[in-house]
């Protein structure tokens, strides 16, 4: 039986790539609140990291005006989109857990 393909849009693979853009950048959630403009000490962040919400386009978009990530990456998956050095970063982090959850 073929299986089926991840939805990049899903609500679980956003937080997932969230989870990847902090821990590439060395932030914790409540600095990513803050970088993303929420009133919250990392709670806003802290739900979209879980997926218990999607992260909305405001957030996102200061996201993209303080860490450099793009719409294409958040939502969509859309690695190519990346500045360089965090793609490095979140390659090697990927990277990282594929090899461990191999052993």
């Amino acid at each position: 039986m073929a299986r089926k393909g991840r939805d990049p849009t899903a609500l679980n693979e956003i937080a997932e790539r969230l989870a990847l853009t902090r821990q590439a950048l060395g932030y914790t959630q409540a600095t990513m609140s803050r970088l993303m403009g929420s009133s919250t000490a990392g709670q806003a962040w802290e739900n979209y990291e879980a997926g218990r919400r999607r992260i909305s386009v405001d957030h996102a978009l200061a996201l993209c005006r303080t860490c450099g990530v793009t719409l294409a990456w958040v939502y969509q998956g859309q690695m190519d989109t990346l500045p360089k050095s965090l793609y490095d970063k979140i390659s090697e982090l990927l990277t990282d857990r594929a090899r461990r959850s191999r052993r």
